[in-house]
């Protein structure tokens, strides 16, 4: 976005409409957002769960102003920090769901329940999981969140496989 072209042109200064510069200046403006707090992006994340479970408790507001456009599983678009962060939250919130929406784990006391989310490596506390499960457990939301696992998952299958391959040559 802030590239500029070999004569010194930007695709802002490239923009031929004023919609086509709105919707530049309105990505840049995301853009920069979460290059500085990527944990941006995991609220953006959890609010748009909350949107696809069409959840009636109101959650709070997120300081991102998304489009569908953004919430493509493989974030291609949002800086490397930022899908990092985002991975590892859905890692959690895929856990989460499976967990949180199981009977026994929900009458469970405080302190077995922190030892399953623990066994999982989890990096949620047990209020945080039984939020992701109660405002992401639609089967709309659990598909998302699947669909944002899946791309990482094989690009880091992927890797391993080569890694592996170029070692045994």
């Amino acid at each position: 976005m802030c590239q500029r072209l070999k004569n010194g042109a930007t695709p802002l200064s490239l923009a031929t409409d004023k919609t086509c510069r709105d919707i530049l200046q309105h990505h840049k403006a995301i853009y920069v957002s979460i290059t500085e707090d990527p944990t941006k992006l995991v609220a953006a994340a959890l609010a748009h769960c909350a949107t696809l479970s069409a959840s009636k408790e109101p959650l709070p507001a997120t300081a991102l102003s998304l489009r569908a456009c953004y919430f493509d599983p493989c974030f291609l678009w949002a800086p490397p920090a930022a899908r990092s962060a985002l991975f590892a939250w859905a890692r959690d919130a895929r856990i989460a769901q499976h967990v949180g929406t199981t009977q026994i784990f929900g009458r469970l006391r405080d302190d077995p329940a922190g030892d399953v989310l623990e066994f999982f490596g989890l990096a949620l506390t047990r209020t945080d999981a039984l939020h992701i499960a109660q405002h992401g457990s639609s089967p709309e939301a659990r598909a998302w969140v699947h669909a944002v696992i899946v791309p990482v998952i094989l690009v880091r299958a992927v890797k391993f496989f080569y890694i592996n391959l170029v070692h045994s040559v």
